[in-house]
């Protein structure tokens, strides 16, 4: 998004006494904008950086940042299904779930693999019903993302035994 973009979204936002009502089809307007960044973005991780972490927008190639986990996509499920793109959704969830690997003995940033992938597969188990995912028979407590969650959650906890037995 330009700089110009920003200021104008921004414009649009804030009034002098920081309240502003909006008209339907403002809003609408607004939203459009947002679902239309958020696929070029997707649309273009997945183009030019899949299966890698990021997205390195200047050179259009990708980079793993925090544990090869194609961690752009594990961000992007629970956005998907948030802006309806359900079919999308189900997609992803399916490569994720049969895809994903925790095995590497690797070092991790504790913080970002706690909220990005642990949070990010926590928050998209929870809206795989709203999706129509198949849910497998003891949904909420069962589920291959609430699974991968678990895993990698187990993975971490490493990171805080160490950090309390020094």
């Amino acid at each position: 998004m330009s700089l110009l973009s920003v200021g104008l979204l921004f414009g649009l936002l804030s009034s002098v006494n920081g309240v502003r009502e909006y008209e339907k089809k403002d809003l609408i307007a607004l939203r459009e904008e947002v679902r239309s960044m958020f696929d070029h973005a997707y649309s273009s991780y997945l183009t030019y950086a899949y299966p890698y972490d990021e997205l390195r927008s200047l050179s259009c190639d990708g980079f793993d940042t925090w544990g090869s986990f194609s961690l752009t996509l594990i961000d992007a499920l629970d956005t998907l299904a948030v802006m309806g793109n359900f079919s999308e959704f189900r997609r992803v969830a399916e490569i994720i779930s049969t895809r994903a690997n925790f095995e590497a003995n690797i070092n991790v940033s504790v913080f970002e693999t706690n909220i990005r992938v642990v949070g990010g597969l926590l928050s998209a188990h929870l809206l795989s019903r709203k999706a129509g995912v198949n849910l497998e028979p003891g949904w909420p407590c069962n589920g291959p993302l609430l699974r991968l969650a678990e895993d990698m959650a187990k993975r971490l906890i490493a990171a805080w035994h160490r950090y309390i037995s020094t």
